[in-house]
C-alpha cells in the first residue's frame, strides 16, 4: 500500500512537470507566430518604441533603457531588452530604437532608426508625425527545442535579416494625448522550408491614450490605455492607472485584460534620472509555475533645457 501511494505521488509529479513544459512549449511557439513586438508594461514611458511619432515630444534630449523578465523561474522563459536615444530639434527629431528579444529557441532583434516632425495645430494642441526605418533579425535554434516528429515542422535553424520600415501619429495638449501607429510594414514570411511556413510576420497596429485629472496642486491621476492590434490574432487592451506625487514619485496598478495584473511605481531620482519598476502576475493558472513577471526602466536626460520652439507637458511627457 505505502509503495502504490510512493508510485501515485511520483507519477503525479511528473504529470505535473510534463504539463508545466508542453505549456512552455505551446508559449513558445505561440510566440513564434504572433508576437513580432516585445511586451511592456510600463509603455508609457517609452512610447518611442511603439509610436514614432513620439520622439522628441518631451524636448529634451535623453538615452533610455528598459528590460523585462517574464514568467520568472520558468528555463526558456521571454526576456526583451529595449535601448532608446531621443534627440530633439527646433521642429523635427530624431531616435534610435535597439531591442532584443528572446524566447526559447527564438531570438529577435531590431534596430530602428527614428524621424518626427511637430506640427502646430493650433495653441493648445500638436501633431507628431514619425516614421523609422532598420533591420530586423530572427533566430531560430532548434538544439534549444525538443519536439519529437518535427521533421516537417521545424527541420532546420535559421537566421534571417530584413528591412523593416514603421509609422506613427502622435496627437498631444497639455493635458491629454492620442496616438496610432504600425511599427512593421514588411509582412513578408521570413523562412519557409517546403509547404511548411515556419515563421511569417503579422500585421501590428497600437492605439494609445491618456489625460491628466489635477487633483491638487501635488497630485495627478494619469490614466492611460493602450490597444494592441495583430492580424489574424485577438485584439488585446490593457489599463493603466498612476497616481504622480510631488513630481517626485508615481504609483500604478494596470490590468491587461485576459492576461495579467501590474503594479507600478517610478520614481524621479534628480531632475535628469528617472527610474522604475512593474510586477506582474497571470490569470492563468501559469502563474503557480513563475514567479511573475519583472520589469526595470531607467532614464537619463542629457539635458534639461526643453527646447523652447516645441511645446513642453512636463506632467506627463
Amino acid at each position: 500500500m505505502e509503495k502504490q501511494s510512493r508510485l501515485f505521488i511520483y507519477f503525479k509529479i511528473m504529470n505535473k512537470k510534463l504539463y508545466i513544459g508542453l505549456l512552455l512549449i505551446i508559449l513558445v511557439i505561440s510566440s513564434i507566430q504572433a508576437q513580432d513586438f516585445p511586451l511592456f508594461t510600463q509603455y508609457m514611458y517609452n512610447k518611442g518604441g511603439i509610436n514614432p511619432g513620439y520622439v522628441g515630444v518631451d524636448g529634451k534630449i535623453s538615452v533610455a533603457l528598459l528590460h523585462r523578465s517574464q514568467w520568472v523561474g520558468v528555463s526558456g522563459a521571454p526576456t526583451t531588452t529595449n535601448l532608446s536615444f531621443q534627440y530633439p530639434l527646433e521642429k523635427a527629431a530624431f531616435g534610435i530604437e535597439l531591442s532584443k528579444d528572446d524566447a526559447g529557441p527564438v531570438s529577435k532583434i531590431i534596430g530602428k532608426f527614428q524621424f518626427a516632425y511637430n506640427l502646430e495645430l493650433d495653441y493648445f494642441t500638436f501633431l507628431s508625425l514619425g516614421v523609422d526605418a532598420g533591420i530586423y533579425n530572427h533566430k531560430f535554434d532548434l538544439n534549444k527545442l525538443l519536439i519529437k516528429d518535427s521533421e516537417n515542422i521545424f527541420s532546420e535553424d535559421y537566421n534571417a535579416i530584413d528591412f523593416d520600415v514603421g509609422l506613427g501619429a502622435f496627437l498631444y495638449a497639455e493635458n491629454w494625448y492620442l496616438g496610432i501607429s504600425t511599427p512593421n510594414l514588411n509582412l513578408q514570411k521570413i523562412h519557409k522550408n517546403n509547404q511548411y511556413e515556419q515563421d511569417k510576420r503579422l500585421l501590428h497596429a497600437y492605439f494609445m491614450g491618456g489625460y491628466n485629472f489635477n487633483l491638487s496642486k501635488r497630485s495627478i491621476l494619469q490614466p492611460s490605455f493602450l490597444i494592441r492590434y495583430s492580424d489574424q490574432l485577438p485584439i488585446s487592451a490593457e489599463l493603466s492607472i498612476n497616481m504622480k506625487w510631488s513630481e517626485t514619485l508615481t504609483t500604478g496598478i494596470a490590468y491587461r485584460f485576459n492576461s495579467a495584473y501590474s503594479l507600478l511605481i517610478g520614481v524621479n531620482v534628480t531632475r535628469k534620472l528617472h527610474m522604475g519598476y512593474a510586477f506582474d502576475w497571470d490569470q492563468s493558472r501559469f502563474y503557480r509555475t513563475n514567479y511573475g513577471s519583472h520589469e526595470g526602466f531607467i532614464r537619463y536626460y542629457l539635458s534639461t533645457d526643453e527646447n523652447s520652439a516645441r511645446f513642453q507637458s512636463p506632467r506627463f511627457f
